[in-house]
């Protein structure tokens, strides 16, 4: 017994005189602005959003932080129109960063929306930046064509009008147009025939009545139309038309308005769009 006693005192020393006090400080909380105003400062959304399609991980959105204090930080958005946007991670740096924002969730619907932007932990504020979402491509459907031999796809919400009903361009008869799928692009075409009713199978050219136009705006907003200076200078066959589709080809020479030297040659024209 008291051998027992003994080693039990000589095991509490030992292990007394082994033990210390360990004490755990955590990094401070990092203060940061998140734009100016309402916006998000510098907002630039990467990656293409497309109705009923889950984003992926080139879906995401950058902006400029201003951090007053560097550490830890978590933002995230609301949820809009299915998606939403957060970054977890930590400025290292004060005066102004670049956040990260991925994108997760499935769009319900086309169309352009507005996400608030907010701090979860710190001292952060809050900012809004906005996300377009297109219709897709669905296979059966395209706009597709050459522009000076630079393969170019408008297939993007391609949408056509077919009636005695004034479409966009101005006119009634038929009208198609299309967005540049290429992400973040501004560029779009527009084109058709001009008539009082709904055009049919059969070639129109810019010089005919009824007549074809085209417009064109590039990624630089400026636009393009018929060549007036060739005769004729646009050249469209519809091949089928119905309630539901109008398909064809389309090819010829447009300018850039305001400088006659500027064209652009259309060749290997196709398109197949829906009517709405």
């Amino acid at each position: 017994m008291k051998m027992l006693f003994a080693l039990s005192v000589i095991f509490f020393v030992l292990f007394s005189a082994c033990t210390k006090t360990v004490t755990y400080t955590s990094a401070p909380i990092a203060t940061y602005s998140l734009g100016t105003g309402d916006s998000c400062t510098g907002a630039v959304v990467s990656g293409r959003f497309v109705k009923d399609t889950a984003l992926t991980g080139s879906n995401t959105v950058a902006i400029t932080v201003d951090v007053t204090t560097p550490g830890p930080y978590w933002i995230t958005t609301n949820t809009v129109n299915g998606i939403s946007f957060s970054a977890a991670s930590t400025f290292t740096a004060a005066g102004p960063q670049t956040a990260i924002l991925s994108g997760t969730g499935t769009p319900a619907f086309s169309g352009t929306v507005n996400f608030l932007l907010s701090a979860l932990n710190g001292l952060g504020d809050s900012c809004t930046f906005s996300v377009t979402t297109v219709k897709g491509i669905p296979p059966q459907h395209y706009v597709t064509c050459l522009l000076n031999g630079v393969y170019r796809n408008f297939t993007d919400s391609a949408i056509a009008s077919n009636s005695g009903t004034v479409g966009t361009s101005g006119a009634a008869g038929l009208d198609v147009r299309g967005l540049d799928t290429v992400a973040n692009s501004t560029s779009q075409i527009e084109f058709g025939v001009s008539n009082t009713v709904s055009v049919g199978t059969g070639t129109y050219t810019d010089t005919n009545v009824p007549n074809a136009y085209f417009n064109y705006t590039d990624s630089l907003g400026q636009k393009w139309s018929v060549n007036g200076t060739i005769q004729p200078s646009l050249t469209i066959v519809v091949i089928n038309a119905n309630a539901n589709n109008v398909q064809g080809t389309f090819s010829g020479t447009i300018k850039r308005q305001g400088a006659a030297a500027d064209s652009i040659v259309i060749s290997n024209g196709l398109f197949s769009v829906p009517v709405k």
